[in-house]
């Protein structure tokens, strides 16, 4: 004999027998699993982007502070208009720049390309 179980009621376990059969359990339903919501993450303004900003250029400044005491030659630099960071090492003595990264023609193709890119979207050409 077959007992209908309503599709909205909780799992049961039903045991069915049988003259010549042994006993018969049904297995509970599986589980609906659903994913978590993403965490809505605050909107960015351009005070928290100017204030974060001047964090960094006040952490550049400290670690080139700490950088002339020690008498080293390494200098840290922000770039706004590139939006990267510019570390110099320069000679102790003659104050001649040893090496640069990235490098002085790096730093000036991606200026020349923030330049066009002002061009082509101030809609003057």
């Amino acid at each position: 004999m077959t007992t209908a179980i309503p599709s909205n009621a909780s799992p049961v376990t039903t045991s069915v027998a049988a003259p010549n059969h042994p006993t018969v359990q049904a297995e509970p339903a599986a589980k609906t699993v659903t994913a978590p919501k993403p965490a809505e993450l605050p909107k960015r303004t351009s005070v928290d982007l100017e204030e974060g900003l001047k964090k960094l250029e006040d952490i550049v400044q400290k670690m080139n502070d700490e950088m002339k005491s020690t008498q080293r030659g390494l200098s840290f630099m922000f770039d706004r208009a590139i939006n990267t960071h510019v570390v110099t090492v320069k000679s102790a003595q003659s104050g001649e720049v040893i090496r640069q990264i990235p490098t002085e023609a790096v730093v000036r193709v991606a200026h020349n390309i923030e330049k066009l890119k002002g061009l082509m979207f101030d809609g003057k050409y």
